[in-house]
């Protein structure tokens, strides 16, 4: 009962939280200038790990099914499949997991920390909505900075399959692409970023609500930030199911 309790909770106070999100998108209420030092604190600073840990995945990928397929003659299909991986699955998944990790825990970080030392109620004796000053920059950034992640991370996933392609059976770039055009086609680009834009949304969101939930002092805000990246992790997970059975329609 205790877990249902918080998982009502849970589910109850991340939906609130973006219903007022929501409501102050389009009512306009939006600073420009936090908006931009958000954009840049959340995606830009992320792009970098999210490349190598794309790297290392689709290497490894390139790796597992590069000799089987060349035994097999079918050494053409390898860009193909490392493409058609990357988009529905790779770049949302990993990258998703990276924002859960770097950007979840700084947010729930920061924002615990203003609540447990008052700022946050200081913000309201100011009339300043906690929600316009610290919530909706932080998803709206991270929403228009998730593409950009991840074109930048499916690109270095993609050169890194060629160079293990090409150290593995010697093949040539043309060669590589060739099989794209018959196993890629536009929805699976869509479907790429749909899931991307869901996935940061989310986690930013579920970061911002852990946040305004913490007390305890600092042991609190190490519980909280703990408790956000797990959570993140797991809803990513559940969510990426969900949405792959509703795109895959």
């Amino acid at each position: 009962m205790k877990y249902l309790i918080a998982i009502l909770e849970f589910v109850g106070g991340v939906t609130i939280l973006t219903g007022r999100v929501l409501r102050l998108l389009l009512r306009g209420r939006l600073n420009l200038n936090l908006l931009v030092q958000q954009m840049g604190q959340l995606g830009v600073n992320s792009i970098p790990i999210s490349v190598i840990v794309l790297c290392f995945i689709s290497a490894v990928f390139t790796y597992i099914i590069a000799d089987d397929l060349a035994e097999r003659g079918a050494a053409g299909l390898m860009g193909g499949l490392l493409l058609l991986v990357l988009l529905r699955e790779f770049i949302p998944a990993f990258c998703g997991v990276v924002l859960a990790g770097k950007i979840g825990a700084s947010i729930t970080s920061e924002v615990g920390s203003m609540k447990i030392t008052e700022q946050i109620d200081a913000l309201k004796a100011l009339s300043v909505d906690p929600d316009w000053y610290l919530t909706l920059p932080r998803v709206l950034g991270g929403m228009l900075m998730m593409p950009v992640i991840a074109v930048f991370a499916g690109y270095g996933g993609w050169l890194a399959g060629y160079y293990t392609a090409y150290k593995l059976t010697n093949m040539s770039y043309s060669m590589f692409e060739s099989s794209v055009p018959s196993l890629v086609d536009h929805w699976d680009y869509l479907a790429c970023a749909v899931k991307c834009i869901v996935f940061c949304a989310m986690i930013v969101l579920t970061a911002c609500w852990m946040g305004y939930r913490t007390k305890g002092g600092a042991a609190g805000v190490g519980r909280q930030v703990t408790n956000g990246v797990v959570i993140n992790i797991v809803l990513l997970f559940a969510m990426d199911l969900l949405l792959t059975m509703v795109l895959k329609q």
